[in-house]
């Protein structure tokens, strides 16, 4: 056989999505021509092979672009789509290959997925239950309203504001109990606004949450260990998709009660709040670290870990601490009810378990579920005395600064006690053996660490940590992080290169912003404090990932791509996000406690003023460490100094940042020596 005729004979995967029937029939036919070419050997029999072989391959290219187009584009830069469908064609899909769910039942191994449902149910009620079978009653108190401050009243919705909700609800095809899902609700909202709209109101009258949307389908998720032990898997709650609009419009009216009134979420909770974030947490957490660390000692830190929070949540607890945030007693009423009497059932492989009800614990997969546990928490740092507390949700560290690790040790001994004590009170669960300790400190971590206890448990001393995304270490160095980072983007960079030929430049820069720089950007203000050499493999990769955007060698330099795309370099791009969060922290767009590290000069009337205060300058905090000196208030105060004032004046974060771009990309300076 000649090497024209090897190279085509062959078989097309059938699993391919991007091959249709009008394609199917051109490779029949094209495999026809060969088989008559090869018979006949006449020159016009094998012209016509190769004219039906070029246009199979022509139609195959094409077919495949647009099916890379359309999943990436219908994406809409969601990460997390665009990543299902690649798993797919890259082999790493298993989900229909891989072998039937084996659990061990009464220490024996089935597969019945009756029984596996079962199982789950049972494992996930039972394990709570031990957990929570002798309840606290020591925080247990009068409901009292205080008429003199504003009160919290739920209110009836209207139409439009249930319009409105619907609308921002993310798409899912999950389904519920009843089969619905958020993406039937939006395609058919226009006719069940009204019948929502009522039964939302009727709720909200009568004070009662209706008992058919408290019932939850729960997926058991494989965690990692034995996958034929239940407790290595954890529930994921789908709830009755109506009942989510009812949660928002109530959860809307709790936070804007708590920002408007007295009663109202510790500053130092994170979680789940308007203006707050990961990066913000992290970026206080480090600024405050390196801020008593400038000062010489060391600041020693405990992470909570609690046991099944969120579901062990006591509902009498709940509601005593609720009161104390003014709420009216229709409101307490229809937040007992709302929480009381729910169920749920495990579904696995469409098989349902039966149903089985529950008491305590706060909806997961709600919307109302985290912010009631924030406020269910929000007194824990009133029991820390001496120390800091900084939490998102229940990511709680408990830190303080001391001269030597052992006096922070024995400090944070004593502060735990009382942590304890809170926890026992609120029926909740410390998980000692996940409960780390970390001592921060300028120098080489010690061979023995000093010792820090728990109820007389000794805790773990760890030399890093992952809280939050983010790995940081006893060293602050984020050599780990910086090294997690660039795995997961060479991952998902390879990927990039096996597909970019099949996209067009738009979908291109679809995927580079949706699936390179999430990674690449995640909490920058706060692992860019890494020094130079630390951070340089990074700025290879954002160069690389550049370099498949626009299909070019990796002789070519990366600055003709950033003029062409009109994109920041990688030094510009730390410069822009520094600067986007230091606008947010002077405007009242980022937390509060943030303005303690990064103020603006003042301008003073009636003597004179700076010419820098005039402009709008930051103060740059003084540091006597060059370990400190590389903190967010300091590198960013820099960057925002040396803007324009125009820049500097711009009045809305989305003018600001268009300005900021212009400004960076009109100064950036090309590495390129021709």
């Amino acid at each position: 056989m000649t090497q024209w005729q090897n190279k085509f004979n062959h078989t097309t995967p059938h699993h391919l999505p991007w091959l249709n029937g009008e394609i199917w029939k051109l490779m029949k036919e094209r495999d026809y021509a060969l088989k008559t070419a090869l018979k006949s050997k006449l020159e016009h029999d094998r012209r016509r092979f190769t004219m039906l072989r070029n246009k199979v391959m022509k139609e195959i290219r094409q077919a495949k672009a647009n099916f890379f187009i359309n999943i990436i584009g219908e994406a809409k830069g969601n990460s997390k789509l665009i990543w299902e469908n690649l798993k797919k064609l890259t082999g790493k899909d298993h989900s229909k290959t891989a072998k039937r769910l084996e659990i061990m039942v009464n220490n024996n191994l089935t597969q019945d997925a009756v029984e596996i449902a079962i199982a789950f149910n049972s494992y996930f009620i039972d394990s709570v239950k031990v957990l929570t079978q002798n309840p606290s009653t020591g925080l247990l108190g009068s409901v009292l309203v205080n008429d003199a401050q504003p009160v919290f009243i739920i209110r009836e919705v209207s139409e439009s504001k249930v319009n409105k909700v619907i609308s921002s609800l993310k798409n899912s095809k999950s389904k519920d109990v009843f089969g619905l899902d958020s993406t039937f609700l939006k395609n058919y909202k226009e006719s069940l606004i009204g019948p929502i709209t009522k039964v939302t109101n009727t709720s909200i009258g009568l004070g009662v949450f209706p008992r058919v949307w408290k019932s939850a389908i729960i997926t058991a998720i494989f965690k990692s260990g034995d996958p034929a032990d239940v407790s290595n898997y954890r529930p994921i709650s789908i709830l009755p998709v109506v009942s989510k609009v009812v949660e928002k419009c109530v959860a809307e009216q709790l936070i804007s009660h708590l920002n408007n009134s007295p009663f109202t979420l510790h500053s130092m909770q994170f979680g789940f709040r308007a203006k707050h974030s990961t990066e913000t947490a992290n970026c206080f957490l480090l600024e405050n670290v390196k801020s008593k660390m400038d000062k010489g000692g060391v600041v020693g830190a405990v992470f909570l870990d609690l046991r099944k929070a969120f579901d062990t949540v006591n509902h009498e607890i709940l509601i005593t601490k609720l009161s104390k945030f003014n709420f009216s007693p229709d409101a307490l009423r229809w937040m007992k009810s709302y929480l009381e009497g729910r169920t749920q059932c495990v579904r696995v492989s469409n098989e349902l378990s039966p149903t089985l009800s529950y008491d305590v614990g706060v909806p997961q997969g709600s919307i109302l579920g985290p912010l009631l546990f924030s406020l269910y928490i929000n007194d824990l740092p009133s029991v820390c005395t001496g120390s800091e507390v900084q939490m998102y949700a229940d990511d709680t560290v408990i830190y303080m600064h001391a001269k030597s690790k052992q006096q922070a040790a024995q400090e944070l001994t004593t502060v735990m006690v009382q942590v304890t004590k809170w926890l026992s009170d609120s029926c909740l669960h410390l998980n000692v053996k996940k409960t780390v300790c970390m001592f921060f400190t300028k120098r080489a971590t010690d061979a023995t660490e000093p010792d820090v206890y728990v109820s007389g448990e000794k805790l773990q001393v760890v030399s890093d940590f992952k809280y939050l995304g983010i790995i940081l270490d006893s060293n602050l160095s984020f050599k780990k992080h910086v090294k997690k980072v660039i795995q997961i983007t060479k991952f998902n960079l390879a990927n990039f290169r096996f597909i970019r030929n099949c996209l067009t430049t738009e979908v291109a820069r679809l995927y580079f912003k949706s699936m390179i720089l999430p990674h690449l950007t995640y909490c920058l203000t706060s692992w860019t404090q890494a020094c130079y050499t630390t951070l340089k493999p990074i700025q290879s990769v954002y160069k690389q990932a550049l370099k498949v955007l626009d299909r070019k060698p990796n002789s070519h330099h990366h600055c003709y791509i950033l003029r062409k795309h009109e994109l920041l370099s990688w030094e510009n791009l730390v410069q822009y996000t520094d600067a986007c969060l230091v606008f947010k922290i002077l405007n009242g767009l980022a937390p509060p406690p943030l303005s303690t590290f990064v103020k603006q000069k003042i301008q003073t009337y009636g003597s004179r003023s700076t010419r820098s205060a005039m402009r709008g300058d930051c103060i740059v905090p003084l540091r006597k460490s060059t370990f400190s000196k590389s903190a967010f208030s300091v590198r960013a105060s820099h960057v925002w100094n040396t803007l324009p004032s125009d820049t500097h004046n711009c009045t809305t974060y989305h003018t600001f940042t268009k300005c900021m771009k212009t400004w960076l990309k009109v100064n950036q300076i090309c590495e390129h020596n021709p």
